[in-house]
């Protein structure tokens, strides 16, 4: 059972428009239980996968990583996780992607250190941190109490939720941050460059009210209003919320650069239009 400082913080998690892909392995599975077991879970998890086995991880990353547990296999997570969490959250709503990786104590003693790694990654910041734990000081349980704190934090930082408590650690068991922040030209760089499938821009200012989206694709140069009246007669069709898609790369033309998309996407800024 999660104690007062857990619980309040997971329920202010989940109050936020935020929603969240998790990959866990090796550790932290009690966060998953916390965010799981108070009220309001539907509202912050889309998914939540544990890539236990090699070949499951291998299966995930679609590659075989230099090492399981390390600090790129947790960025590499992450990222995976927010491009999933892109096509499953609704319109809109901003997302999380979380990555863990770890290597906790077990059955047997281990010759390498108790460690872990995890990441966060949202549309315009990637954060990913380390712990060595000291050997032998605590049970796999208690280690893995731990990690979850410390992932927990993570992601009320990536919802920008403030955190009360601080995990149960030593002096020596300092975690090591590193971040990165991208601007919008960055992050349709890396739209560009397959890193991400998509970069949502929505200019309605409403939450959206379904979770099924009416999707009209076109180059949009110009925008006019045929395409506008085409969507607005698919929405009196069937519900959903109405959306406009930019074909970044078509595989009869040459991609757009930043700036064409950044001119393409002040169209629907000033025609006040739903945009992904």
């Amino acid at each position: 059972m999660a104690d007062g400082r857990i619980r309040a913080l997971v329920e202010a998690i989940h109050a936020t428009p935020t929603q969240a892909v998790l990959y866990l392995s090796g550790g932290a599975s009690q966060a998953l239980g916390y965010l799981m077991s108070i009220p309001g879970a539907s509202n912050t998890v889309l998914e939540a996968i544990v890539p236990y086995s090699r070949t499951s991880m291998i299966q995930l990353l679609s590659k075989i990583p230099t090492q399981f547990v390390s600090k790129q296999t947790a960025e590499d997570m992450a990222l995976l996780a927010y491009n999933r969490a892109l096509k499953l959250s609704k319109p809109g709503l901003s997302v999380v992607g979380v990555g863990f990786t770890g290597s906790l104590a077990s059955t047997r003693p281990k010759q390498g250190d108790h460690r872990f790694y995890f990441s966060t990654r949202t549309s315009d910041r990637l954060w990913v941190s380390s712990v060595t734990l000291s050997k032998g000081l605590r049970t796999r349980e208690q280690e893995d109490k731990v990690s979850s704190h410390f992932l927990l934090k993570a992601i009320a930082d990536a919802c920008k939720v403030s955190a009360t408590f601080h995990p149960d650690v030593n002096e020596t068991e300092v975690p090591d941050e590193c971040e990165k922040l991208f601007d919008e030209d960055e992050e349709l760089q890396q739209l560009l460059n397959g890193e991400i499938c998509m970069k949502v821009y929505p200019f309605s200012g409403h939450a959206p009210n379904s979770e099924r989206k009416i999707i009209l694709s076109g180059s949009f140069n110009p925008l006019h209003d045929g395409h506008l009246k085409l969507l607005e007669v698919a929405t009196r069709i069937s519900e959903g919320v109405p959306c406009f898609e930019i074909s970044a790369i078509n595989a009869d033309k040459p991609p757009l650069t930043v700036p064409q998309i950044k001119e393409r996407v002040e169209q629907f800024e000033r025609a006040d239009r739903n945009y992904l």
